[in-house]
């Protein structure tokens, strides 16, 4: 598994969401780092997320770990999609 973990939201710094995702990944990986690139996307803003992710991956470890949640379905039932790049990075979204 990755050491890097970025972590890309729409989710805000008001209440408990990120703190608890951060848990959930140190418990599932406890030596990652995991890397906040913003948790300021406007609101299920997919086009948002996607444009400051494919400028951020740039800049990131290769072979990073890149999770991106930004969703317009809320509430709904959507899986979730794992793409694995030539260099070995992972993305993943709902």
């Amino acid at each position: 598994m990755s050491q890097y973990i970025t972590f890309l939201s729409d989710y805000g710094l008001t209440d408990e969401f990120v703190g608890v995702c951060h848990g959930v990944m140190l418990k599932l990986a406890p030596h990652a780092t995991i890397i906040d690139v913003t948790h300021g996307i406007k609101p299920q803003s997919v086009r948002e997320g996607a444009m400051v992710l494919a400028h951020a991956v740039a800049y990131m470890p290769v072979g990073s770990i890149h999770l991106a949640i930004v969703d317009p379905g809320v509430g709904t039932t959507s899986p979730a999609m794992i793409v694995t790049t030539a260099d070995g990075s992972v993305l993943v979204g709902p």
